[in-house]
This record gives C-alpha cells, structure tokens and sequence, in this order.
C-alpha cells in the first residue's frame, strides 16, 4: 500500500490511515497515533493480541508526506517519504488469510470505534506485489 497523507494537526489515539479486514479477528491497518504515540501498522489473523507490527516515529503533521508499505516473504517495511523507517522480518499474516470475506475497508476510518482522522488522503495505491525500496521512493518523488 502507499499513499499521501496531510494530518490535521496531532490525530487521535488510534485514529486509521486504513484499516481493512473481516473484523477485529482479521485485519491490517496504519495508524498515525498507536498507544505508544507512534505510527504503527499491523496485521493479524488473531485478534488485537496476535498483532504483528512495526512502529516508527509519528508523521508529521500539517504537510504531505508519502507513506508505504511493503511486505513479501515474512517481512515488512515501512516507508517514510521513500526511506525505510521500520521492518518486521517475522510477518507470518498475510492479506490473503482474509480470504474473500473483507467486511471493511476504509480510508480515514477505523473498524473498531475509534475517531476519524483528521486529514487529506490522496492517491491511495493497493499493489498485487512486493514494491522495491527503488519503487516506493520513486513514489514517494512522484
């Protein structure tokens, strides 16, 4: 996945970028704003307990900034304005564990009752493969 994002000043806790899923048993999504105060995606074909997860520092707010990720052969990596600012070599959890059963899929939006985000979300890109570094800071030039 990739796409911009132009927070509206600091989001709330827990607020999505995405979040796409079969519910909370089955999901992936990216938060600007985990507990933690970091961005965080996860994926997890088990519920919130069996998340696997990467977290970086927060986006920042007010300008546009061009956010990946990329995953393939248990491992994920999350893009920050085309550089690599956190990886997960342990992802087992794959989209397709989802099955044909996607009940949500929301930009903006959680599945759970948290806030909406506040902010501007342009060009959202879902890609069948494994994007290269090269290819995501292109996207990220673009």
């Amino acid at each position: 996945m990739a796409t911009w994002v132009r927070l509206d000043g600091q989001p709330a806790y827990w607020t999505r970028v995405f979040a796409f899923g079969t519910g909370i048993t089955a999901n992936m999504f990216l938060t600007p704003r985990s507990d933690s105060g970091t961005l965080r995606y996860a994926i997890t074909a088990g519920g919130g307990g069996a998340e696997q997860r990467i977290d970086a520092d927060p986006l920042p707010t007010d300008r546009s900034v061009h956010v990946a990720v990329a995953y393939g052969s248990g491992t994920a990596v999350l893009y920050l304005e085309g550089r690599e600012v956190g990886r997960n070599a342990r992802i087992t959890v794959e989209p397709r564990y989802f099955g044909n059963h996607i009940r949500a899929a929301y930009i903006g939006r959680s599945q759970y009752d948290d806030p909406c985000l506040k902010a501007a979300v342009d060009d959202f890109r879902v890609y069948g493969r494994t994007l290269t570094a090269a290819e995501v800071a292109e996207l990220a030039q673009a």
